[in-house]
């Protein structure tokens, strides 16, 4: 497996990857053609998007990372996805650690803290249990964020110790 920066043609392979893992349905899967087309023409400075190749080069995940506005040199990590025939194998760490591997490769005048939101619903209850694994815990819950009984679960993992 190679993990690269997205390029335009990576797109709908994103996009599927975001619907076949229910993050996001066909519509709102759209999203990504502007994002990646704001990195690659420069509009969005400071934003990464990253995918995972299987051997035969087919994607096999993404991820999309960027500045957290108004903060002091922290980081979101808005996007993270494995197909669903490829999750439990290692790929979102890999991901997950390729991420961190970059922001740290910036510096901590850059980037000291990388956060990541999900949803408080059974459907993420596996994510829930990812981020731990790797190091990050557990720092907010907004109740209701996203409906009555949606909350948003912010994880937090300091990159400099």
């Amino acid at each position: 497996m190679r993990i690269r920066p997205a390029t335009s043609t990576d797109v709908d392979a994103i996009k599927n990857i975001a619907v076949k893992t229910e993050l996001f349905d066909v519509d709102d899967a759209g999203f990504v053609d502007d994002v990646v087309a704001g990195i690659l023409d420069g509009s969005l400075q400071g934003h990464h998007f990253i995918v995972q190749e299987a051997d035969d080069g087919g994607l096999i995940g993404a991820a999309y990372y960027a500045p957290e506005p108004f903060s002091d040199r922290m980081w979101n990590l808005y996007f993270i996805a494995v197909i669903p025939h490829q999750q439990g194998r290692g790929a979102g760490g890999a991901l997950l650690d390729e991420v961190e591997r970059q922001l740290c490769g910036h510096g901590p005048d850059v980037a000291q803290v990388l956060i990541v939101e999900t949803s408080s619903t059974d459907q993420y209850a596996r994510t829930r249990e990812f981020y731990p694994r790797h190091g990050y815990v557990e720092e907010a819950r907004i109740r209701r964020f996203y409906g009555p009984d949606d909350h948003k679960v912010v994880f937090w993992k300091s990159l400099h110790h």
